[in-house]
C-alpha cells in the first residue's frame, strides 16, 4: 500500500484531501508544517508527498528544496498545492524541485489523476492522440533544443529529439497556438531514448485556465485538419478508380459522412463538457459539506470567522475578500475580518443602500459583476461578489469578494450556486457562535452575582 504524507497548516484542507484520496487504498498520513515534514520525513518514509505552498515557519517550496538536499529523497515524488497558481509562484515551485502543482480549489478527479502519475500506477496516456509534427523550443537546464512533436494530448506529447533527455527533468515548451500565438507549457520527462523513433514522453505540469484553453483548441483544429486531410485522400483515390459519375455520388456521400463526423465530434465534445460539469457540482457539493462541517464545529465567534477566512481561501479560491457584520443600532456594516488588504486600506462604515455594498444588503439579494473579472477589482466599495448573510430572513452581515486566484473571465452557473450555500452556513455558523456568545455572558453574570449572595 502506497504512503502518502499530506502537509497543510489548515486542518480543513487536510481533511478535504483526505476525503478525497480515501477509498483508493493509500495510507493517508498528515503533517501541520514544514518543520514537521522534515522531522517526521525519515520516519514516515512516504512514497508521495503533498505539499502546501504556503505555511508558516517554512514555505513548501523551501521545504521541498531541503528535501531535495538529502540524497535519500532526492527523488521522492512531490506535489506542490497552491492557492494562486501565478507565473512567478508556479516558476518557484519548479526551481525548488517539485515534481508538479495543484491549485487550489481541488479538483478530486484531478489529484486523483495526479497522485497516480507520481505512484507511475498510470499505464498510458488516457487522453487521446492527434498525430501532428510540430516545432518546439524546449528549454531544458541551460540548454534550448529544437524539437518536433510526433503527436499531442491534453496530458501530454510525444517528441522526436535528436539527443536523449534525461528523465525526470522539468522543462519549459514554447509552440505554436492555433490562432499564432505562441504558448509556453511546462512538462517532465518521464521516458528518453536516444532511438530516434521511440520518441521522448513529456506529460504536462497542470498549465494556467488559460494556456489550457488554447492547448485544447489546438489540439481540436489540429485533429479537423486530420480528419479532413482523410476525406480529401479518399476522394482523389475514389476519382482515380470510378467513373465520373460514380465519384460525383461518391463525393456526395462522402460529404454526409464528414459533416456527420462534425455533428459526432461536437456531440462528444458537449457530452465531455457535459460530464466537466458534472464533476464541477459533485466537487463544489463535496467541498461545501466539509466546509459546512467545519464551519458548524465551534461556537466560539472569532474561531467562526477564521474558519469562514480558511472556507473562502481554500475552498473558493478567493485571494481578496472581507467579511462585513450589520450593527443594528446604527444601520451600517463594518468590516469585521478579511484578506488581501494592504495596511494602507481601511473600510468606511457603510449605510444600507449605499453603493454596490450597501444596497446588496439592503436588497438582501446576491450581487455579480455582470462583465470580465478576470482582474478583480481595487475599488473597496465595488466588489465583484457580494452575498448578504441571512439568517431567518434577516440579514446579519456580507461577504464581499475582490479578486480570485483562478483567472476566470466571468462567473458560471456553478459560482453563484457555490457562492448562496457558502453565505447561507456562513450566516447560521456566525449566528449561532454569536448567540452562544451572549448567552454565556449572560450566564457568567448570573454566577457571579449568586457567587456574591453565596458569600
Amino acid at each position: 500500500m502506497s504512503k502518502i504524507l499530506l502537509v497543510d497548516d489548515v486542518d480543513l484542507f487536510l481533511e478535504l484531501e483526505r476525503s478525497y484520496l480515501e477509498g483508493c487504498d493509500y495510507d493517508l498520513v498528515t503533517a501541520s508544517s514544514g518543520e514537521e515534514t522534515l522531522q517526521r520525513l525519515d520516519k514516515i518514509a512516504p512514497d508521495v508527498l503533498l505539499l502546501d505552498y504556503y505555511m508558516p515557519g517554512i514555505n513548501g517550496d523551501e521545504v521541498c528544496r531541503l528535501i531535495r538536499k538529502n540524497s535519500l529523497w532526492k527523488k521522492l515524488p512531490i506535489l506542490m498545492v497552491t492557492a494562486a497558481g501565478k507565473p512567478e509562484e508556479v516558476q518557484s515551485c519548479l526551481d525548488a524541485g517539485c515534481d508538479d502543482y495543484i491549485t487550489k480549489p481541488v479538483n478530486k478527479q484531478e489529484l486523483r489523476d495526479k497522485v497516480k502519475r507520481l505512484l507511475g500506477t498510470v499505464q498510458r496516456r488516457s487522453a487521446e492522440r492527434v498525430t501532428v509534427k510540430l516545432p518546439i523550443q524546449l528549454q531544458e537546464g541551460g540548454r534550448l533544443h529544437v524539437v518536433t512533436s510526433k503527436d499531442i494530448s491534453s496530458s501530454g506529447v510525444c517528441l522526436n529529439a535528436s539527443t536523449p533527455l534525461e528523465e525526470n527533468t522539468t522543462v519549459e515548451m514554447k509552440l505554436e497556438g492555433s490562432d499564432g500565438k505562441l504558448l509556453s507549457l511546462y512538462g517532465k520527462i518521464k521516458r528518453s531514448s536516444a532511438e530516434e523513433k521511440d520518441g521522448c514522453g513529456v506529460y504536462f505540469i497542470y498549465p494556467d485556465q488559460a494556456s489550457k484553453k488554447h492547448l485544447d483548441r489546438l489540439i481540436r483544429s489540429k485533429k479537423a485538419e486530420q480528419l479532413q486531410k482523410d476525406g480529401v485522400d479518399r476522394q482523389l483515390s475514389n476519382r482515380l478508380q470510378t467513373l465520373e459519375d460514380e465519384c460525383s455520388q461518391l463525393r456526395t456521400e462522402q460529404d454526409d459522412a464528414l459533416r456527420r463526423i462534425g455533428e459526432l465530434e461536437q456531440e462528444n465534445l458537449d457530452f465531455a463538457n457535459q460530464l466537466v460539469q458534472v464533476e464541477d457540482v459533485n466537487n463544489n457539493l463535496t467541498n461545501l459539506y466539509i466546509a459546512s462541517s467545519r464551519l458548524h464545529s465551534t461556537l466560539d465567534r472569532e474561531e467562526t470567522l477564521e474558519i469562514i477566512k480558511e472556507v473562502v481561501i481554500n475552498f473558493v479560491g478567493a485571494e481578496k475578500f472581507a467579511v462585513f457584520l450589520f450593527d443594528k443600532t446604527t444601520e451600517q456594516l463594518h468590516y469585521e475580518t478579511g484578506e488581501g488588504f494592504d495596511d494602507s486600506e481601511s473600510f468606511p462604515d457603510i449605510p444600507l443602500g449605499e453603493g454596490v455594498l450597501g444596497k446588496t444588503a439592503a436588497d438582501t439579494e446576491n450581487y455579480f459583476h455582470p462583465g470580465a473579472i478576470s482582474d478583480g477589482s481595487d475599488d473597496l466599495l465595488a466588489p465583484i461578489v457580494a452575498i448578504p448573510l441571512m439568517i431567518h430572513g434577516k440579514m446579519i452581515g456580507l461577504l464581499a469578494i475582490y479578486r480570485l486566484f483562478i483567472q476566470k473571465e466571468q462567473l458560471e452557473s456553478i459560482d453563484y450556486q457555490l457562492f448562496s450555500m457558502l453565505g447561507e452556513h456562513a450566516a447560521s455558523a456566525l449566528f449561532s457562535s454569536t448567540l452562544y456568545g451572549h448567552s454565556e455572558r449572560k450566564r457568567q453574570t448570573y454566577q457571579g452575582f449568586v457567587d456574591l449572595l453565596l458569600k
